[in-house]
């Protein structure tokens, strides 16, 4: 039996539909909503405490709330909100009323029904919330208010561009073309309500005999996790109530037509949706309290230009400054609207959204009241006499810096420090690891992911750190093994204690990437796991523990590797103590005795592989690796580019031909015995390299071996291919260090 809470498919299916609502409700409410009231109000001579109301109601109207969770008990909630919307819808078809009445009935008209439209819309309001905390994951609450809210805004853009261009005719530039608005906007709400309705829902409207609104603010404002998201809530309400007096600004003061009104109502839209980006981007992953702060900072600015600015400025002047404002301001409030959801109770969801919503509406009266008092007062004629709204932007500038006050004593799980937030928004580095960390994180491709992850482990930043940290701590992970190994080739020691932890451990996936990945981190605590390792029952973490032994240098367990080494088995064993060896034997002794570990490799792609990698870890060149490749494809055409790169030496470049001829007969202990002349000629004093000396001696060794009575007369036989192009190999490095002294 399902219970009140979606299922993963469920939840789904209802971000889907909300995003689905949002755009529609986007288009509907920017038609219905406050810029053309404004200019309704404006055009029949509404006063300034008359707009300061119509900019507070929007909120103001969540008084209602107060009777509204004892009604609507019992209530499924995505019907309490898809009737309270529709009903919005209708009530602004009153408006056509306003073709038979003006002057002060009109206004009076105007002010009736825009509040009816906010009470309606607040009862809906009231079930948002909770709707959204329904749908969404805690990981990822943020990321769905913004791409919800993104959605809105941008396809509010259509509603902007078609105010403004119907307001543009001469016969439409009035009420009737803002009435056709309207109607319009009607039939788009509409169409927001359809997709309401089909949002899976199984809570309802709880109420709780005694548990009012009045009790519930009580019990919130008394534990700090909800104290303070309530209070930057209903202070950035606030604000925004007193933001939307710009608009008379523009209209009354600064002389906007009514096209250009709504051409900067666009330019606020595109700063609504770049607000709605930067925190789907940022928010859940930085979180809201560093991000509120800084936000706050930038609002104090941006309020404080608005008060000196005087009216006859350019048009672009207010659409950027205004641009900038809005981007603050929407951001700090989607940012406090995540902290809210998160703080939700899982319990009378309705009833906690009617009382913030309540108190939204006293907040948004009090600053709407204060909004036209100051406008009013501004006018008397004061120390302040920039603009006719300067005690207005003042007050806005200290309501900006009560935010970043609050901020500070914001609790939010999760969030950076400051310090962490500014290594990423104020560093390319931390940008870019940013960026990229959410690139892999929303990405299910395992090759992207790789890509992706091999580029972030060259970047330093802290950001970087802390993601790949994540990803060590998980049981399972198909990036694991790849972080690992990244912390090999850039090491970080902040992630030591991981990787000693990973290599400690018999029972993860990942234990010997990790003692692989240990020999970039020489420590104490290093070399103690690893010597601890290195008695293991397990041969390959031995062997895995020598090379990482090898390349810290802990040059006491030398005699140690050296007899582990000799009962090596498997394939990796052998190239393990290999690389502990020429990391630690500076004489390079082990090198002498590199022919006969090949041959008990036994097959052709072991002693490939080991001659190249021999070659490899001294920095030879032409790349051996690369020579047994071309022979492979094609044996005579990789030998001609290996004697081609060889003819600098005399002995190759005499015996070019020969050379070829011998392979060509695979008459291998010829070639032997043409390296091991051109060697014995070769005095201890010509040769500065001590693994080149040992090379030397073991190429002699072997054809003194081969040469032996002892072996029988199969001696040729038992050299390979494989063996005498190593033999050439070494021999062309040997004589030409010998050439260059």
């Amino acid at each position: 039996m399902k219970t009140k809470y979606l299922t993963a498919e469920e939840r789904r299916k209802g971000r889907k539909l909300l995003y689905q609502f949002q755009a529609f409700n986007g288009i509907g409410f920017n038609l219905m909503g406050a810029t053309p009231v404004y200019l309704l109000a404006i055009h029949f001579g509404a006063n300034n405490y008359q707009l300061g109301y119509i900019s507070s109601v929007i909120f103001l109207a969540g008084i209602i709330l107060v009777f509204i969770p004892k009604v609507l008990a019992g209530k499924n909630l995505i019907k309490v909100q898809a009737a309270a919307w529709f009903l919005r819808g209708i009530v602004v078809l009153l408006y056509l009323l306003l073709f038979k009445i003006n002057g002060k009935m009109a206004v009076y008209l105007i002010l009736a029904v825009y509040t009816l439209f906010s009470a309606s819309r607040m009862v809906g309001m009231a079930v948002w919330n909770a709707m959204i905390k329904m749908v969404s994951d805690s990981g990822e609450r943020g990321k769905v208010i913004a791409q919800g809210n993104m959605l809105n805004q941008s396809a509010s853009i259509f509603a902007r561009l078609t105010s403004a261009v119907v307001t543009s005719f001469q016969q439409l530039s009035g009420v009737t073309g803002i009435l056709l608005l309207q109607v319009l906007g009607v039939v788009f709400n509409t169409a927001a309500v359809s997709r309401l309705l089909k949002i899976p829902c199984r809570e309802k409207v709880e109420y709780t005999k005694g548990r009012n609104i009045f009790v519930i603010l009580s019990d919130a404002v008394k534990e700090r996790e909800k104290r303070y998201p309530l209070l930057l809530k209903w202070v950035v309400i606030s604000l925004v109530v007193l933001h939307g007096l710009i608009i008379p600004f523009l209209k009354k003061e600064a002389g906007f037509g009514a096209n250009y009104i709504f051409l900067y109502t666009l330019i606020m839209t595109v700063a609504a949706i770049l607000s709605a980006l930067f925190v789907k981007t940022f928010g859940d992953r930085i979180g809201s309290r560093p991000l509120v702060l800084g936000m706050s900072i930038l609002l104090v600015i941006s309020f404080s230009v608005w008060m000196v600015l005087p009216v006859s400025l350019p048009m672009l002047v207010y659409f950027a400054i205004g641009f900038v404002t809005r981007f603050f301001l929407l951001s700090s409030n989607l940012l406090i609207s995540r902290v809210v959801v998160n703080s939700l109770p899982e319990e009378e969801t309705f009833g906690y959204n009617a009382m913030v919503n309540f108190v939204t509406g006293i907040f948004s009266a009090v600053a709407g009241a204060l909004g036209g008092f100051l406008i009013n007062w501004s006018r008397i004629g004061t120390l302040l006499e920039f603009n006719a709204y300067s005690y207005l932007f003042l007050f806005a500038a200290g309501l900006s810096f009560l935010i970043m006050f609050l901020s500070l004593r914001l609790e939010d799980k999760g969030s950076l420090s400051g310090r962490e937030t500014a290594a990423i928004l104020f560093s390319f580095e931390g940008l870019r690891a940013y960026i990229d960390i959410g690139k892999m994180q929303g990405t299910r491709d395992p090759v992207k992911k790789r890509t992706v992850l091999l580029s972030i482990s060259e970047n330093e930043a802290p950001a970087v750190t802390e993601e790949l940290r994540r990803i060590l701590s998980l049981p399972l992970s198909a990036s694991k093994g790849e972080v690992i190994k990244s912390l090999f080739r850039h090491p970080r020691p902040a992630l030591l204690p991981e990787l000693l932890k990973e290599a400690g451990d018999y029972g993860s996936y990942h234990q010997l990437k990790a003692i692989f990945a240990l020999g970039a981190y020489p420590s104490e605590e290093t070399e103690a796991l690893l010597l601890r390792l290195l008695d293991s029952a397990d041969s390959a973490v031995r062997s895995n523990a020598a090379k990482s032994l090898g390349r810290i240098g802990s040059y006491k367990v030398l005699p140690r590797i050296k007899e582990l080494s000799k009962d090596a088995e498997t394939t990796w064993d052998r190239f393990n103590y290999l690389i502990a060896l020429k990391n630690l034997d500076k004489s390079a002794m082990f090198l002498k005795n590199i022919f006969r570990e090949a041959e008990n490799g036994g097959s052709s792609s072991f002693k490939q592989t080991y001659y190249s990698l021999v070659a490899d870890l001294y920095s030879m060149t032409p790349s051996l690796s690369k020579i047994y490749g071309e022979c492979s494809q094609n044996r005579q055409k990789g030998l001609l580019m290996f004697t081609e790169e060889t003819r600098d030496n005399e002995l190759f470049y005499s015996n070019y031909d020969k050379i070829i001829s011998l392979v060509k007969k695979d008459d291998w202990m010829e070639i032997l015995t043409l390296c091991a002349d051109a060697l014995e000629n070769t005095g201890r004093e010509d040769i500065r390299s001590e693994h080149l000396e040992k090379i030397k001696e073991g190429i002699v060794s072997l054809y003194r071996d081969k040469t032996s009575d002892i072996l029988g007369s199969d001696i040729g036989v038992q050299l390979s291919f494989e063996d005498s192009l190593a033999v050439l190999f070494f021999t062309y490095q040997i004589l030409t260090e010998n050439s260059e002294n």
